[in-house]
Formats: structure tokens, C-alpha cells, sequence
């Protein structure tokens, strides 16, 4: 059997695990309330913020999933949403947890904890990662979701609350929430790269109304859904992700050397405290 993570010590870190994997318990109970269960049942997890300031970056994603599940028809395969607990740490804890269930075929991240090299070595289940979040590809059960330039041309920031926009500025993903206008009054120095696409009108409208109290989609909205319907096609088919070719809102999709194969470049800058697709 295959270790990737080092043994834990202490009883503190015992108890942290203990702590996570009851919590997780708990969320996938709350999550099969009205559910018919079988023994063929099988689960997704999307790990990513679902509180505190990024909370923004897991309801995104969590819309785009459910949505994608729903149009794919599945009977057979449950989410699961984990938040992951607001640092590299419990993020890694909670990873692990999710490890130890035998029900959970993938895994889907996103935010700058639950992408964390750390997080990506403990995992040991398929895991694909939506967007960049300032890491490269850590581990070989990883498959990012973006352009591997992104990482090298941009900078790496982890908070955004403290950010010297008075000069030029190149983000990621992380630099695309809804907050950014509110904490920064002149954005005009900020160029944001990505590989995710601005939703249009039809998708906007559909996420809208998949639920109530359903947030704007951001540009990881479609991305997000297409990653979530080929998660789906490869359990449904016992295919590897690496080798499955999706295609969806963002085009084709296929992994090579664990990237999103020819996966686009796109730059954006805020206009009027909105995020726009720069030309040119």
C-alpha cells in the first residue's frame, strides 16, 4: 500500500484527525438527508472554502458542481462539500480524511489551501484542481485545471487583504473574487491571467436558477461544471481522468503531463469595479 504522508505524532494531531473525520461524518450525513442509499452509491468531494473570507470561492464551485451533476444525469454518485478549514493544515487534515473514505472516487479543489503542495502529497486519490492558485503540480495523483505558465507569470499571493496595487500587479484565480473592488479603490494596475472564461448569458441564467440564493457565477463557473461532468463521465465509464477527453463550454479537455492540454491564456482587468476580458 502506498504512503505518501509521514506517520502522525502527538495526541494533539491525533485528535485533529479524529476531529475532521468526524466532521466530515457529520457533513455527509446532513448531505444524504431524503436519499435513497445503495451499495453502488458512490461520492465526489469538492474541498474549498465555504467560510470566512474565501467562502465566495466554494459556493462558486458548489452551484457549478451540483448544476453539472444534475445535467449529467448520474443516479449513482453523490457530492460530498468539505470546507477546508481556512489554512494549509486543516486543509491537509481534511484531505487525509476524505482519503479514508472508500466511497469518495475523486476529489475536486480549489482556493489556496486545499491546493497547497502539502494538501496534494497527503491526497491519494484522484484529485483535480480548478484554476491556479499560486502552486504547481505537487504529486501524481494531481491534474490542474489551467495553463502551467500561469504559476511563473504571476504572482504569488495568498492574501488578499494586503496587496501593493501601486504598482503593476499580475494575480491569479484568487484575485478574481467579488470582494476586490471593496478593498482596493484604484485597480488600474491589476492584470489578472487565467484559463477560465468569462460565463455568458444562457450559462448565467441556468446557474442561476439551478437553487435559491445562488451567487453570480465568476469566470470559474464553466470550468468548474465541465471538470465536474468529465469526474462524472470517468467513474461512470472506470476510466482514468488522464485519459478522458471532455468537451464542454471551455472546448476540449484532456490532461497531458498532469495539465489541462492546451489549455487557454486569458488576461482581465476590472473596469468600473467589474471584471473584463482585456484585448489586445
Amino acid at each position: 500500500m502506498r504512503v505518501k504522508f509521514g506517520q502522525f505524532v502527538g495526541t494533539r494531531r491525533a485528535l485533529s484527525i479524529l476531529t475532521t473525520l468526524l466532521f466530515i461524518f457529520s457533513m455527509s450525513i446532513l448531505s444524504s438527508c431524503a436519499v435513497v442509499r445503495s451499495d453502488s452509491i458512490t461520492k465526489i468531494a469538492l474541498l474549498a472554502p465555504f467560510e470566512g473570507r474565501y467562502r465566495e470561492i466554494g459556493y462558486n464551485a458548489l452551484y457549478a458542481v451540483r448544476l453539472a451533476m444534475q445535467d449529467s444525469g448520474t443516479q449513482t454518485i453523490h457530492l460530498i462539500a468539505v470546507d477546508d478549514g481556512g489554512s494549509i493544515e486543516s486543509a491537509t487534515d481534511r484531505i487525509q480524511a476524505l482519503n479514508l473514505n472508500p466511497d469518495i472516487e475523486a476529489i475536486i479543489v480549489l482556493g489556496q489551501f486545499a491546493s497547497h503542495p502539502t494538501v496534494q502529497q497527503t491526497n491519494d486519490k484522484p484529485l483535480a484542481m480548478i484554476g491556479n492558485w499560486g502552486y504547481e503540480k505537487a504529486d501524481e495523483d494531481t491534474l490542474i485545471a489551467s495553463h502551467p505558465d500561469i504559476t511563473n507569470q504571476t504572482s504569488n499571493i495568498q492574501d488578499i487583504t494586503n496587496i501593493d496595487l501601486s504598482k503593476p500587479t499580475i494575480g491569479n484565480d484568487l484575485l478574481i473574487l467579488e470582494q476586490i473592488p471593496d478593498l482596493y479603490d484604484d485597480l488600474s494596475q491589476l492584470d489578472i491571467i487565467s484559463s477560465g472564461t468569462l460565463p455568458d448569458t444562457e450559462f448565467s441564467a441556468r446557474y442561476s436558477n439551478s437553487d435559491l440564493y445562488v451567487p453570480d457565477p465568476n469566470l470559474l463557473a464553466t470550468l468548474t461544471y465541465d471538470i465536474s461532468r468529465l469526474v462524472v463521465e470517468t467513474i461512470e465509464t472506470n476510466t482514468p481522468i488522464a485519459e478522458t477527453k471532455y468537451s464542454g463550454f471551455n472546448g476540449e479537455i484532456t490532461f497531458v503531463d498532469g495539465y489541462w492540454h492546451e489549455a487557454p491564456l486569458y488576461h482581465y482587468h476590472y473596469e468600473d469595479n467589474e471584471l473584463v476580458a482585456s484585448t489586445g
